[in-house]
């Protein structure tokens, strides 16, 4: 990871530690004297004053996240690292770049490693420890299979889940991508490797794969 980006999960872990690891975004805005306030569009100053302006969503697990994710807006600028992240890419980029930190922050903010380890530990590399994940924190499945798998940066690691014959979401970090929409009639045959749980009544496969 590039060290800037590297710099600012490091402070933000840090600052999430001093304040017990809080996954309320909005208890965690008040720790933090983040003020929330709704607006047209999501965006984060820290100021001072912090500001956060939220778009309303009814999906509640989103609006969660996207709590979160402008929670690490502020904790980049906090951290005085916001222009040297944007520095780590080239201009066309260098938006996307940051909203990719940012989300990865926020994701962490949300699911701390804590709980994504005791997941792991009950559950092992399987299926149940993505479920576990979402329900201990009460984020949207795609963002718990996607926090399993990119905990860990440096682990070669995978997880997809299907809809009918086809995959609805997909994550994969230092193996062969998986990607949204393939057609998978079965899953046991295009997955040799992946540990597999069926929930019948979503008809859904969960998978993953750790090499």
């Amino acid at each position: 990871m590039r060290d800037a980006s590297h710099a600012a999960l490091a402070y933000a872990a840090k600052i999430h530690a001093q304040h017990g690891y809080e996954t309320c975004p909005e208890r965690l805005c008040a720790a933090l004297g983040i003020r929330v306030i709704p607006g047209r569009e999501n965006r984060a100053v820290n100021g001072p004053p912090s500001i956060i302006t939220l778009r309303q969503d009814r999906y509640a697990p989103r609006q969660k996240f996207t709590m979160h994710h402008e929670i690490a807006h502020v904790l980049i600028q906090r951290a005085g690292l916001e222009d040297a992240v944007l520095n780590e890419v080239d201009g066309d980029d260098a938006n996307e770049h940051l909203e990719a930190v940012a989300s990865h922050m926020g994701a962490a903010l949300l699911m701390p490693a804590s709980l994504v380890r005791q997941a792991i530990r009950d559950w092992g590399d399987r299926p149940e420890a993505i479920l576990r994940i979402q329900q201990g924190s009460g984020a949207s499945f795609p963002a718990a299979l996607v926090r399993y798998v990119t905990h860990d940066l440096e682990a070669s690691r995978g997880a997809f889940a299907t809809s009918g014959s086809y995959v609805a979401h997909a994550a994969s970090i230092n193996m062969r991508p998986i990607y949204r929409y393939d057609r998978v009639p079965d899953p046991r045959a295009s997955f040799p490797e992946a540990a597999l749980l069926s929930i019948p009544n979503r008809a859904r496969t969960v998978g993953v794969m750790v090499f």
